[in-house]
């Protein structure tokens, strides 16, 4: 087993290299741009911004008029039995009555008590909102693709530095041997050169597991195949120098999830305008063109025939209108609700903006402090490998100078990883992220 291990570290590395050779170099922008392009969530919130877009409309308001054209025809056919003031009757069987009409009516609501202009600003609030929540969600895939990203170029590197643990793990095995051939190493210090070498050999699979585990959410994210073999960078760059108290004048103004606290609590508002106005006196117009015809036999006429123009206005006035005035208050209260969640949301962008610049300055200071750790690690590391050559140190003092260098090396990479996701959330809480 403790020779099978590294032969399936070489089988999956030489695996991975081979899916590694055929796929194409991916940048962080580039990843960004076809997130865009098609991760299904930003799709379907760009359909939804269509949808509220279509939505905000005059007519949506009730604000213009309606146009109907409509038409009738009606017959009777039943018993009549007429008296006249002279004292005749008449009396007919199965009397024949007939009635049609066509007309084009306008209907136009001149005045609702500014309901419709309550109900136009509304549905236009309703649009920014739908932007809003656009820019939300591309926010939120953008943050997701890059921290993926780098997650997956720290993972790249952590798989490099173990590969070169385990190279000179395997030179220890060397030496361990040749010195048990000769006569100055232990058959103890072979098998636990051979059992480190297993070690991390394990070490080298889980850490390529991650690496495929992160790949496929990556593509995931892309709306892509999740074994699409992706190339990215080696790298993780830093980030242009980041203010506090610029990021927090912007974040006032240009904060997605602020912006629509302040949209949803103006909508709120908008609503209670749109629901008083049901208590006002209400003033439509109305106009037609058409005609009628009606024919019979019996009764006073055989015929009437109308051919023309109908035009008038018609006042309503609310007596009694149930639960509007509940209503209305009802809206009064949960607009003031959100005016709260306003607040509050203002209060957490502050605390979230704090917490992550906290965040992001303690961990550029360990990037630094991790740089001049691994300088130092790695200078001993090879002094190590040479002296243990030679046969001044023992295999356990190597071995803590190797763990101790792949320690090293992922607290820098691990310090670097953190700063970048920290200067990506406080970009985000600023709305500087697309």
């Amino acid at each position: 087993m403790r020779t099978l291990l590294p032969i399936l570290v070489l089988l999956a590395s030489a695996g991975m290299a081979r899916a590694q050779g055929t796929a194409a170099h991916l940048t962080a922008e580039q990843a960004v741009a076809l997130a865009l392009e098609n991760n299904h969530g930003v799709r379907m919130a760009r359909n939804s911004a269509e949808m509220a877009k279509s939505a905000n409309s005059a007519g949506s308001a009730g604000m213009l008029p309606t146009l109907d054209a409509n038409g009738g025809y009606s017959m009777d056919n039943a018993g009549t039995e007429q008296a006249f003031f002279t004292g005749e009757v008449r009396e007919t069987d199965n009397a024949n009555a007939q009635a049609l009409n066509a007309q084009v009516e306008l209907n136009w609501t001149l005045f609702d008590g500014l309901s419709m202009f309550a109900a136009k600003d509304r549905l236009e609030t309703l649009e920014r909102i739908g932007e809003g929540q656009l820019r939300q969600t591309m926010e939120a895939t953008v943050y997701g693709v890059l921290a993926n990203y780098f997650q997956l170029v720290q993972l790249e590197k952590a798989v490099a530095v173990q590969r070169e643990s385990l190279q000179t793990s395997r030179e220890r095995l060397l030496i361990t041997g040749t010195g048990e051939r000769a006569g100055t190493a232990s058959g103890l210090d072979l098998v636990q050169a051979q059992l480190d070498l297993s070690t991390d050999s394990a070490q080298l699979l889980a850490l390529l597991q991650q690496t495929a585990t992160a790949r496929a959410a990556l593509n995931t994210l892309l709306a892509r195949p999740p074994a699409t073999p992706l190339e990215v960078d080696t790298l993780i760059p830093a980030g242009e120098p980041l203010d506090l108290p610029t990021l927090q004048q912007a974040a006032l103004s240009a904060n997605t999830a602020l912006q629509l606290a302040r949209e949803e609590h103006l909508a709120a508002d908008l609503s209670v305008k749109e629901l008083r106005g049901t208590l006002l006196p209400k003033l439509d117009g109305f106009a037609n063109y058409g005609w009628s015809r009606t024919t019979s036999d019996v009764g006073f006429l055989m015929s009437n025939q109308r051919l023309g123009p109908q035009y008038g206005l018609t006042l309503s006035v609310p007596l009694f209108r149930g639960g509007a005035i509940k209503a209305v208050k009802q809206a009064q209260l949960y607009g003031a609700q959100l005016g709260l969640a306003e607040d509050q949301a203002r209060l957490e962008l502050d605390r979230d903006l704090l917490d992550v610049w906290n965040q992001y300055g303690y961990a550029a200071q360990r990037v630094q402090l991790e740089e001049a750790n691994l300088a130092g690690a790695r200078t001993q590391m090879q002094v190590a490998l040479e002296s243990y050559r030679i046969g001044v140190i023992t295999a356990v003092q190597l071995r803590d100078v190797q763990q101790g260098l792949v320690t090293a090396e992922n607290r820098l990479l691990t310090a670097r990883f953190e700063a970048k996701v920290a200067e990506l959330q406080l970009r985000l809480l600023a709305g500087k992220l697309l």
